[in-house]
């Protein structure tokens, strides 16, 4: 009967421990989440900087804070693990208020806010309208070279498979070589191949 009674407690006291395990390891969920990828937003300044002393292309994130799909494609897009990786390996990745009202040097030339522009009646600044070629559209992504020069503007929202397609267009410099419609229509994203993408509610 005491061995019985013996195995009985042992079994109990392991189940215990196992239990014990798993929830302290269902604990560790939140450092899972922190160690998520994600993109490492610079300034416009700090980009052009970091160019400066190492020479890669530029991304930037044109966005409002008043603009419901800048905060979508934040979520479904620049969330996504593929796209953050890749856009922080081969790009200086800027996020860029076009409303800010801070000054910005940029090549010898000061860019200031224009209260008095831009079609929200809430003014602009003088950097998105150089960025964009003038057609200010919320979102753009705008990509710009090694030499910080030739802005391509893209504008509306992105979805995370046409935005891996952008990003190998122009990461890749096959905007140099092809059209980006047959671009487009040849280059097929790993992405398509896995679940099918919905658009954001």
């Amino acid at each position: 009967m005491s061995k019985i009674l013996f195995t009985l407690t042992a079994f109990a006291c392991l189940m215990f421990m196992s239990f014990s395990t798993l929830n302290n390891n269902d604990g560790d969920d939140s450092s899972t989440k922190d160690n998520k990828l994600k993109i490492h937003w610079i300034s416009f300044e700090e980009a052009v900087k970091r160019n400066e002393e190492n020479p890669k292309k530029l991304f930037v994130d044109l966005y409002t804070d008043w603009c419901t799909w800048c905060l979508k494609m934040e979520k479904a897009t620049f969330e996504h693990p593929n796209i953050a990786e890749y856009i922080n390996e081969n790009f200086y990745p800027v996020k860029l208020d076009a409303e800010a009202q801070r000054s910005i040097t940029f090549k010898d030339k000061e860019y200031i806010f224009r209260p008095d522009e831009g079609a929200s009646g809430r003014g602009v600044h003088e950097i998105a309208i150089y960025l964009t070629r003038g057609r200010l559209n919320y979102p753009s992504v705008i990509f710009l070279d090694e030499s910080v020069a030739n802005p391509q503007p893209v504008a509306g929202f992105q979805n995370p498979i046409r935005m891996d397609k952008l990003l190998k267009y122009f990461g890749e410099n096959y905007y140099k070589q092809i059209d980006w419609g047959l671009f487009s229509q040849i280059y097929q994203s790993p992405l398509e191949k896995g679940k099918a993408y919905t658009s954001p509610k």
